[in-house]
C-alpha cells in the first residue's frame, strides 16, 4: 500500500511537471521583458477606446481605412503585386478588444479573399492561411509560429501572442494579444 502511494505521487509529480513547449515558450518570452505593443496603422497596446477610435478616423479621411460589412469591424485591404490580379485581393477586418477601462489589450482580425465564392475552393480560407502566415511573419518577425490544439497556429514574441486560425470556409480569424496583461489578470 504504502509503495502503491509512493509511485502515485512520482506519477503526480511528472505529470504536473511536464509543460507544453507553447506553455515553455510562453514563460519564456515573459521572462525576457521584451514589450511589444505596437501592432499596425499606428495602434497599440495600452492606447485608449478614443485613441483607436482617433486613429481610425484619421486613417478613413486619408482613404486607407473604412467600415467594415454591417459597421462591425473596420476594413482595410491587402492588394497582390501584380495589380492586375484582382482576385488575390484580401479583406482584412479588425476591431481592438478593450478592458473594462476602454484599453485596448488585443485586435480581432478576419482575413478573406474578396474574390471568395462558395463553387471556388482556391479562395477558401485554408488556401488563404499560408499567405497570411507569411504575412504576419514579415509584420512580425522573431519566433516561428507552432501549432496547438485544435490546428491553430501560435507566434508569440515578449508579450505579443498571435493566434490564428481558420474560422470558416471563408474567414481566417487572428488574435493578436498582449500576454501581459492576459496572464498579470489571470494572477490577479
Amino acid at each position: 500500500m504504502k509503495l502503491n502511494n509512493i509511485i502515485l505521487c512520482i506519477l503526480l509529480l511528472v505529470i504536473c511537471s511536464c509543460q507544453s513547449d507553447y506553455t515553455k515558450l510562453v514563460k519564456q518570452e515573459l521572462a525576457s521583458g521584451k514589450k511589444n505593443d505596437s501592432v499596425f496603422f499606428n495602434l497599440k497596446f495600452g492606447q485608449t477606446k478614443s485613441e483607436f477610435f482617433k486613429t481610425c478616423w484619421e486613417l478613413n479621411k486619408k482613404q486607407i481605412l473604412t467600415h467594415g460589412p454591417n459597421n462591425n469591424y473596420v476594413q482595410s485591404f491587402l492588394y497582390p503585386k501584380d495589380s492586375t490580379n484582382t482576385r488575390d485581393k484580401i479583406r482584412m477586418l479588425f476591431y481592438a478588444k478593450f478592458n473594462p477601462e476602454n484599453i485596448i489589450t488585443a485586435i480581432d482580425i478576419k482575413f478573406s479573399y474578396t474574390a471568395w465564392a462558395l463553387w471556388n475552393e482556391d479562395t477558401f480560407a485554408e488556401n488563404l492561411l499560408p499567405r497570411i502566415q507569411d504575412t504576419l511573419m514579415k509584420w512580425y518577425p522573431g519566433n516561428p509560429f507552432m501549432k496547438v490544439i485544435d490546428d491553430k497556429l501560435v507566434k508569440v514574441d515578449g508579450n505579443r501572442q498571435i493566434i490564428l486560425s481558420v474560422e470558416s470556409q471563408r474567414d481566417l480569424s487572428v488574435v493578436i494579444e498582449d500576454l501581459a496583461y492576459k496572464y498579470n489578470k489571470l494572477n490577479k
